[in-house]
């Protein structure tokens, strides 16, 4: 009795012992993956990381313009309510890049490098309201070519990854066009402003942001 009682014992211990078993050695088949052969490569997924940087760069670029327009003895919160917006902006796209990537089965995690992120056009001063403006629309033309870039890397005669180019250019591509023809108009705006009210042609157009 005392022996069939040990056997039964021991067969119980061996039977949890081996369905508690977990981790990717419990599979005889390994992990699986989400990446595949046809549609993952590594060019375009480089890319795609290196992207991260450049939004996060823009983010921080714009954190700065919203920080100077809100000193004091500037004091034009219309432009400082615009670029903290346009900062989060760019943080979130540098999220959907780092979310996509993760779609796609990218298990990358130093995904920002190692070097410190620095604001795009490394500038913390601005002259006025329209040289601010201006500097915008050159960031997010940067912004524009570097995915362009990264799309024909996506997508061209050696290797077609066909869903990150087109995810790069109905999901991007369009917002970038978007962004810049409203920024080209704001500085036409503005321009017109000061043709007939030069000393006050901020103050008057930071009010307009502000009741946009």
């Amino acid at each position: 009795m005392l022996r069939t009682t040990c056997l039964l014992l021991v067969c119980a211990i061996s039977v949890t012992h081996q369905s508690c078993s977990i981790g990717p050695q419990a599979d005889p088949h390994g992990r699986a993956q989400a990446e595949d052969q046809h549609n993952y490569h590594e060019a375009c997924v480089e890319g795609l990381r290196s992207q991260i940087r450049k939004e996060f760069e823009a983010s921080l670029q714009y954190l700065l313009m919203g920080a100077y327009f809100a000193q004091d003895d500037v004091n034009l919160a219309g432009f400082t309510k615009m670029f903290f917006e346009h900062a989060d902006e760019e943080r979130g796209h540098g999220i959907q890049f780092i979310e996509y990537l993760r779609h796609r089965g990218d298990e990358e995690i130093n995904l920002l490098g190692s070097d410190p992120i620095l604001p795009i056009l490394g500038k913390n001063t601005w002259a006025d309201g329209e040289e601010a403006l201006r500097d915008a629309l050159e960031m997010e033309k940067i912004v524009s070519g570097s995915i362009k870039k990264l799309i024909d890397v996506c997508d061209n005669d050696a290797k077609q990854d066909y869903h990150a180019a087109d995810w790069l250019t109905g999901t991007f591509l369009e917002e970038q066009f978007q962004g810049q023809r409203h920024l080209a108009g704001l500085i036409n705006s503005l321009s017109t402003f000061r043709r007939d009210h030069e000393h006050l042609a901020d103050w008057m157009f930071s009010n307009n942001l502000l009741s946009a």
